[in-house]
């Protein structure tokens, strides 16, 4: 259970800046001194982000980026990226069910290109990804994703089960009718990547 002090942070519309990447926890009171390397958050914010995993950190940047920085909040109970981000497979796929979730992910790659330019580690690997089809139906799927993929401007190509070998040899392909490779698939290190987008974050005016 947090303090007064910390539950007085989402009750307030005053301004106030404070980037937090840590934030006294249990049996803590107001005037407490905060961990090492931690500050202690204002009791008043327009925006308070729960959680710095990889979301709250991107939140925190594109408010920031917005021009919200100063009035934005970040709390975290441990350190940054200790939660479920750093165990997170870090597979990033471009086909999603919606053009919206296209969208979003295309934008998500394009930042992990811009820090990496930064000397930012994302640990991007822009490898692409081979989808097998098994069975008749899942060829299809397939096919449509690929009619589909005209419109949402998604570089994907049908194969064949030897074209699929060529991309990746140790396959065995006598039980498989064909695949789907899609070269803008890749894969990130989310904890370095949520650490590098809290290192930009900082730099909209938080405190």
């Amino acid at each position: 259970m947090y303090s007064k002090y910390h539950k007085a942070l989402c009750s307030t519309n005053k301004v106030y800046r404070c980037l937090c990447n840590g934030l006294v926890t249990d049996g803590s009171t107001p005037g407490a001194t905060a961990p090492a390397g931690t500050g202690m958050p204002p009791k008043d914010a327009r925006v308070v982000i729960c959680g710095g995993g990889v979301m709250g950190a991107s939140v925190a940047y594109h408010l920031g980026k917005l021009g919200w920085g100063k009035e934005t909040v970040l709390i975290e109970q441990n350190r940054i990226g200790g939660g479920t981000t750093w165990h997170a497979s870090g597979l990033i796929g471009v086909f999603k069910p919606s053009l919206s979730q296209v969208k979003l992910t295309k934008s998500s790659v394009d930042l992990y290109k811009e820090l990496e330019n930064k000397g930012l580690s994302t640990g991007w690997k822009q490898c692409g990804s081979l989808n097998i089809a098994r069975t008749k139906d899942r060829m299809i799927v397939f096919k449509r994703m690929k009619a589909q993929s005209v419109s949402w401007e998604i570089d994907c190509e049908i194969l064949t089960p030897e074209q699929c070998k060529e991309k990746c040899s140790l396959l065995r392909i006598d039980d498989i009718i064909g695949g789907l490779w899609i070269p803008g698939d890749g894969v990130g290190d989310p904890y370095e990547t949520c650490l590098s987008i809290i290192s930009e974050a900082k730099k909209w005016e938080f405190a």
